[in-house]
């Protein structure tokens, strides 16, 4: 398959491939005899498929009502189609992209297909129609021949396309990405969001963007998961793409969002925590792994002394490997803002005003009147 790719490759840099007819044989047939599909036998590689029940409100003025590639796994003597491809000429997909989703859809609409492709030979689009809602956003993967590594290529089409692997290895694999598509989209959602306070507070941008998914969207996501995703893209849809968030200018007055929780976060004497405000109970809960000062202030006096050291001999904090500062093992509850605060400073605070959201607005703000 890798010598195949390359091949291609070289023969897209020649411009050889004219039309959707040189894409279909010589390019998406050629891939498909290489992952097991028999192109000689129509009942398996069926060109020109008749669709039924085709709804021609939505398909292009000048579409024929048959689908460009149907695979059929003919051994089985199947009627039910395994995959339907849409193909264009070499540039035509991405431009014409929504009447060529539309087209797709039609086609697919009472045909129980496991993958659907839309392909102008260069990129390629796959969809699980079975995942159901508008079929766009039934998208799990988009490759691109010229670009993307090889290895990665050869793999994708092998986990997908395969014919050992249809139908049921084929589909869960596409609802797997179709999945982990979902979580991408999630994590690039607070990005940008997630560096900017990193920026700002010196805090590990991984975490924030764990405390802004849990806070924005009630999202509970691994660090790891997140880490792993990170540099991961989205594929382009046919109303939007994904952009980085504005950002509003420094002279503006940002009004914050009126939820019952706010997450907030602290950088400042060398440590970095977090933590949940209710507005309602004005509980507060310092999150697990928040960073604590080792040497507390003259103020640190009284009940708020003897709380930390009860913390430290029941190993809720323990001493970080360089010995600089604490680290909570757990999660802890605290009646307001200010005793956290207190404690994770070492010294007086206010915690309405040293704790701050993602956007670097003050608890004050978000205090019932």
């Amino acid at each position: 398959m890798k010598e195949i790719i390359k091949n291609i490759r070289s023969l897209l840099a020649d411009r050889v491939f004219l039309d959707e007819q040189h894409v279909r044989f010589s390019l998406v047939g050629r891939i498909c005899k290489k992952l097991g599909w028999n192109i000689w036998n129509p009942a398996e590689f069926h060109t020109e498929y008749k669709v039924q029940k085709v709804p021609t409100q939505i398909l292009p003025k000048d579409s024929s009502g048959r689908v460009d590639v149907a695979l059929f796994l003919s051994d089985k003597n199947s009627k039910a189609a395994e995959v339907f491809m849409e193909i264009k000429s070499p540039g035509k997909l991405m431009p014409f992209l929504k009447e060529c989703e539309d087209q797709l859809h039609a086609y697919t609409g009472h045909h129980r297909i496991a993958i659907g492709i839309l392909t102008d030979g260069i990129i390629w689009r796959f969809y699980v129609p079975a995942i159901g809602g508008y079929f766009k956003d039934t998208l799990f993967a988009q490759l691109n021949l010229e670009k993307d590594d090889i290895d990665t290529l050869v793999t994708f089409f092998n986990d997908i396309l395969h014919r050992d692997n249809f139908r049921k290895k084929a589909q869960d694999k596409a609802e797997q990405m179709f999945e982990e598509l979902g979580n991408i989209e999630l994590v690039q959602k607070v990005k940008y969001q997630a560096i900017d306070i990193a920026k700002a507070t010196g805090m590990e941008m991984h975490l924030i963007a764990q405390r802004l998914l849990k806070q924005n969207d009630g999202t509970e996501m691994d660090i790891e998961l997140i880490q792993r995703l990170w540099n991961k893209s989205i594929p382009a849809v046919t109303d939007h793409t994904p952009k980085h968030p504005e950002q509003p200018s420094p002279s503006m007055r940002i009004t914050p969002a009126k939820g019952d929780y706010v997450e907030a976060f602290i950088s400042a004497r060398g440590v970095k925590a977090s933590g949940r405000f209710n507005r309602n109970t004005k509980e507060f809960i310092l999150y697990k792994g928040s960073e604590v000062v080792v040497n507390h202030t003259s103020t640190f006096t009284g009940n708020y002394l003897a709380n930390k050291k009860r913390m430290i001999e029941a190993g809720i904090l323990v001493l970080d490997p360089s010995n600089t500062k604490y680290i909570l093992t757990q999660d802890v509850s605290f009646n307001a803002p200010s005793p956290a605060s207190h404690l994770v400073l070492g010294r007086s605070s206010s915690g309405y005003v040293d704790w701050k959201d993602s956007k670097g607005i003050a608890l004050e703000e978000y205090k019932l009147k």
